[in-house]
């Protein structure tokens, strides 16, 4: 039963949907600016801090990018705006990977 001041289960579930097909709207726009701008570097990913290799992790359809040599994170735009829709507990379980070193 529907109490005022609390959201019903589908309104719940309508903006989870939101978020959801947003997050996927953005990646896809991300994945194009990244073709473009690979297309006109193809020399790989290297680290800006240490010139390191970044290997590319893909969490909750973001892309993270993390240095193998000085383990720093690499976003690219719009994805921070993107981890901000994340549960914080599934984002602690990646980060605590990352500074592990693991996959």
């Amino acid at each position: 039963m529907w109490e005022p001041g609390k959201p019903s289960q589908n309104e719940n579930e309508y903006f989870a949907r939101q978020d959801a097909e947003w997050v996927k709207a953005q990646r896809a726009k991300l994945d194009a600016e990244r073709l473009v701008k690979d297309a006109a570097t193809s020399t790989g990913m290297t680290c800006p801090r240490c010139a390191g290799n970044l290997r590319e992790r893909v969490h909750h359809d973001v892309r993270i990018d993390t240095c193998d040599s000085c383990r720093g994170v690499w976003l690219d735009r719009g994805e921070l705006h993107m981890l901000a829709h994340v549960e914080a507990t599934d984002l602690l379980k990646v980060i605590n990977k990352i500074d592990a070193g693991a996959d």
